[in-house]
């Protein structure tokens, strides 16, 4: 084990976890009581084969760099000469029968630049198993995001209804005491645009627990918990931070980097090769046959002469032409690594300010407004059409709240596959009137 790095010990965890943990203990932490963000990650991870697939990819890899390291096999060499075509069984009488065994050594230098090559390539193979875990849980994070707005959507309807439902009854009441029938009609239209949005809901919800499911590796039907997101947080990181990070743990980056260490050791092994002989022993015993009737021993030693002509050079030429390609590739990879993190941390930026406002000044305002407008209309000062008009703001505000919660949530799961590792949070802060003037944007 001592030819894996150390980091590569957390992925190897994950598969073996996955295997080895019992099937009942996964389904109970997803379908056993409320569902967390951290339990759906983990499990999507765990569960998914690729992530096995990728890991065992990459030690195949290590694998290789260690036989490259290593001496070619030894062989084992038999010669029989001059034997009579008269008398082909006639070994006796052959002019010799001679037994060895023999080793090749590769040029000098070759075989340790070739194992460090390799290695530097299988850790490039690791790195992205790593990626394969950062777009699982993205995935997963984006998923439940959904999940998360689904239910809270109808969690609203459901309540929306029970108020739709109360001024029906208010409407009624006082049908009798000379209230025009317009009310009654104008607030059944209301209760049914309600439970039409709790349908539409459901069915978001449905659609929002088999994609989750289906990211789980289960089936798509399969019952889940309810969800629990928490109070909104934003990233706890600026901009700079979460760039010089993406640059040091981004899994392409590091990818790229091992590659061209790779490619450099491969040109260093083909130089080795290309101006530095191999050589070939042996070590030979004669049998006492035909006109050598005595046991007899002997040597042989060969050298290759590789700057006289052969491929040599010419692969030397294109291994410095790779490692040349593979500088240029770990220079580019920076380069979408950074407009990625920069275009999500500007996208949660933007979510974070709208949550705000939203949660802070509007969502207020019109409870406030509601709250007038049906103390108005259980006196009989406001009209009926004036009420339903302020309760649809409240639902509309509330919803756009969670859309608004939602956007944030699927920026930070985009913000943190930017960066290659989980962003820390922080609650987020109330709105400022600096904020709505081009100030910091959560209160920092």
């Amino acid at each position: 084990m001592s030819m894996f790095t150390p980091g590569r010990g957390v992925l190897v965890a994950i598969s073996v976890l996955a295997l080895s943990a019992p099937r009942t203990a996964i389904a109970d932490a997803i379908t056993a009581g409320p569902l967390d963000r951290t339990t759906v990650l983990r499990e999507a991870v765990a569960r998914h084969p690729s992530v096995a697939a990728a890991d065992q990819r990459a030690r195949a890899t290590a694998f290789t760099a260690s036989a490259a390291g290593k001496l070619p096999p030894p062989e084992v060499m038999l010669q029989i000469w001059q034997v009579p075509i008269a008398k082909p069984y006639a070994i006796s009488n052959a002019g010799m029968v001679m037994v060895g065994v023999g080793q090749s050594f590769p040029a000098p230098g070759a075989r340790g630049a070739r194992e460090s090559a390799g290695n530097e390539l299988a850790a490039a193979e690791r790195a992205m198993v790593q990626d394969r875990v950062r777009i699982l849980r993205r995935d997963a994070d984006h998923a439940f995001a959904d999940y998360v707005e689904a239910t809270a959507r109808h969690r609203i309807h459901v309540e929306h209804r029970a108020i739709a439902a109360r001024a029906l009854e208010v409407a009624r009441a006082r049908l009798g005491a000379g209230a025009p029938l317009t009310d009654v009609t104008q607030a059944e239209v209301e209760l049914a645009r309600v439970e039409a949005d709790v349908i539409g809901d459901r069915s978001r919800m449905i659609g929002a627990r088999g994609r989750l499911n289906a990211l789980l590796a289960r089936d798509v039907n399969a019952p889940l918990g309810p969800p629990v997101s928490g109070e909104a947080e934003t990233a706890a990181w600026d901009l700079r931070e979460s760039m010089a990070k993406a640059l040091t743990v981004r899994p392409e980056v590091r990818a790229a980097a091992a590659t061209k260490r790779g490619r450099i050791e491969e040109a260093r092994a083909a130089k080795k090769e290309a101006t530095l002989p191999s050589f070939s022993v042996a070590a030979l015993y004669f049998a006492p046959v035909g006109m050598m009737p005595v046991h007899g021993y002997g040597a042989n030693a060969s050298m290759s002469l590789p700057w006289l002509w052969g491929d040599a050079s010419a692969r030397g030429e294109a291994a410095d032409a790779q490692a040349l390609a593979a500088r240029r590739d770990a220079e580019a990879a920076t380069i979408p690594v950074t407009a990625e993190v920069a275009q999500a941390d500007t996208n949660r930026l933007a979510a974070a300010l709208r949550l705000q406002a939203l949660r802070d000044r509007a969502v207020p305002a019109t409870k406030r407004s509601f709250e007038v407008v049906w103390a108005g209309y259980e006196t009989g000062r406001v009209d009926i059409l004036t009420l339903l008009s302020a309760q649809r703001a409240v639902v509309d505000v509330e919803s756009e709240v969670v859309a608004a919660r939602a956007s944030l949530d699927h920026a930070l799961a985009e913000l943190d596959a930017a960066v290659g590792q989980e962003v820390p949070r922080r609650p987020l802060g109330p709105l400022t009137d600096s904020m709505l003037q081009g100030g910091d944007d959560d209160g920092r």
